[in-house]
């Protein structure tokens, strides 16, 4: 996981959530500001693939310590849910609840589909880190083996 992902998806969400507030607060329809709500959603759901790259994800290489990176997670999280509430109300207030409910269900249908492709994602980089590295020790194994059989008989002849 790296920060500067966490942080760029704050600052989308943060931006894109500004423009929407603006467009609608400046007398604009919610529907005008479709992109921009694809853009927070896209960086929200972002945010979350990096959760599930980071649980399920390899564990080799990972440059902070757990607690950092949980806490990373857990703040971005916090802060786009913060925002998403806001953005329902507007969505409430200007749309109604039926169109915002609409929309959600199919959030939550895509999302669950992107989830659990980054989850197979991270799962298939693992075993390919996990495997590479295994399979590098057994060949250091084997040649360090090699070269013990090849100095004894050696010093046999």
């Amino acid at each position: 996981m790296d920060p500067v992902t966490i942080g760029a998806c704050i600052s989308g969400a943060t931006r894109a959530y500004n423009m929407v507030t603006k467009a609608v607060n400046a007398g604009r329809e919610i529907e005008d500001t479709a992109q921009w709500l694809g853009k927070f959603f896209d960086s929200k759901e972002k945010i979350s693939e990096i959760e599930q790259e980071n649980k399920y994800g390899p564990k080799f290489l990972r440059g902070n310590s757990i607690e950092a990176q949980a806490l990373e997670i857990q703040m971005a999280k916090h802060k786009t849910e913060q925002m998403e509430k806001q953005l329902r109300e507007l969505c409430m207030y200007t749309v109604g609840m039926e169109f915002y409910n609409e929309m959600m269900a199919t959030r939550r249908r895509l999302r669950q589909i992107r989830l659990q492709e980054a989850r197979a994602k991270a799962e298939r980089r693992r075993l390919l880190i996990d495997g590479g590295l295994i399979f590098g020790a057994l060949v250091v194994s084997a040649g360090v083996i090699w070269a013990a059989v090849a100095i004894i008989i050696g010093a046999k002849a």
